[in-house]
């Protein structure tokens, strides 16, 4: 069975609501909008459409978004209403293409990720003694060639020719909506799309196999890529090389993200660091946090002096919106439900072996709960207690931490 002619099965598309509810991806109003369309079977003409050979989805949007905990920009693209929700059903079943890939790429896949990642990474032999170099591709999504992507396709077209031709007319379609306008964009592989993950391992597919096939310790998660070698000599070639693909691939380097470290000293990867065989987070992941905990805070004091609000309204306010990103749903037992599937602490909590920069989130997180009350650092604010806050619902991570993984 084809994936469009799995679309087409009503029985395919609740597989796929009890496989988002038993791993909760899916909050309150994301739920209610799946069951309305599986209901009332909003898949069938969009089956018929794609099949067809006809392009049923409207344009994409593409938007400006901040880039997390920094000034930066990204673009992202996004297909709206039922196209996006097909989509997402499409993304799910590309699964069953996880067998054309390497055992060095770790995301995007069901049975690979980062923890996998991190855990043989760290069984590495003489990892301490060997040269590692770090390197994250600029902008990758978006500045995947679609000409050189829909050859590197060809694998899907041998096994599913009507998911071929639907990615073609997605790909190959250059109009978008931006700000309320159609123009013509070089999207790429179109970044925030439900099926660009896929996208984005096909690409680099034969990158990942090139370092495999020659026993190179070589580690990919996205845009993410990391190489070991016992000589600096042996590293520096591997470099060469790889620098050499991506150029052929029309990628390019982020010269500021590359990072090169010599045995002993410690390296940086998906927001870890490793350092003496110890893994704790890394100094950018505790600064993008600490920056969203500072525009969170100073933000809601705006809103409590513009309401007239008391400053325990602000606090409680950064609070829930902390816990909301670090576990997902805010107070989860009062519900008897288990936590979101994609959290700040599912993707930390279990690779961590050290808890400094927890401790140090929980002490800055602390003083601007504090400073939310009274919109002054001061030494006053400790009169506001340590137990108040837990009142008010405030979660320690390095208490989630251990009560999770102790």
């Amino acid at each position: 069975m084809t994936i469009l002619e799995k679309a087409a099965s009503g029985e395919s598309w609740r597989e796929f609501l009890e496989y988002k509810r038993e791993r909760q991806h899916l909050d309150a109003r994301q739920e209610r909008e799946l069951c309305s369309f599986i209901e009332r079977g909003g898949y069938l003409p969009l089956c018929r459409s794609w099949t067809a050979g006809e392009f049923p989805a409207r344009y994409p949007e593409k938007r400006v978004i901040n880039k997390q905990g920094t000034k930066k920009k990204r673009i992202v693209y996004s297909f709206a209403g039922d196209e996006g929700i097909f989509l997402k059903f499409i993304a799910f079943q590309l699964f069953a293409f996880d067998d054309c890939f390497c055992d060095n790429c770790y995301a995007f896949r069901r049975e690979f990720g980062v923890r996998d990642a991190i855990r043989r990474i760290r069984g590495v032999p003489g990892l301490e003694e060997m040269y590692c170099l770090k390197v994250d591709i600029s902008d990758y999504f978006n500045s995947i060639c679609v000409e050189k992507l829909m050859e590197k396709l060809a694998f899907v077209r041998e096994r599913d020719v009507a998911l071929y031709g639907m990615f073609e007319r997605i790909l190959c379609r250059k109009q978008v909506w931006e700000n309320g306008k159609l123009v013509d964009d070089r999207h790429g592989a179109m970044a925030g799309t439900p099926v660009s993950p896929f996208f984005a391992n096909v690409y680099l597919q034969e990158v990942d196999s090139f370092f495999q096939s020659r026993g190179v310790l070589y580690f990919r998660y996205s845009d993410d890529i990391l190489i070991f070698a016992e000589t600096e000599c042996g590293l520096k070639e591997y470099q060469t090389l790889l620098y050499e693909m991506l150029t052929e691939l029309a990628l390019t380097v982020n010269p500021e993200k590359v990072h090169v470290s010599g045995p002993g000293e410690a390296w940086e990867f998906l927001g870890f660091c490793y350092r003496r065989g110890q893994i704790d987070l890394s100094d950018m992941t505790v600064k993008k946090t600490k920056a969203k905990i500072r525009r969170k805070a100073e933000a809601l004091r705006r809103w409590q002096r513009k309401k007239g609000l008391s400053g325990e309204k602000a606090a409680i306010g950064l609070i829930r919106a902390m816990n909301q990103k670090f576990y997902g749903r805010r107070d989860p037992e009062a519900e008897g439900l288990e936590e979101s599937a994609f959290t700040w602490s599912r993707w930390f909590f279990p690779n961590l072996t050290l808890d400094d920069g927890l401790r140090e989130i929980d002490a800055y997180l602390q003083e601007y709960v504090r400073y939310a009350v009274t919109g002054r650092h001061y030494k006053g604010n400790y009169r506001i207690r340590y137990e108040q806050l837990k009142d008010w619902g405030y979660r320690s991570l390095v208490h989630e931490f251990y009560r999770r993984h102790g």
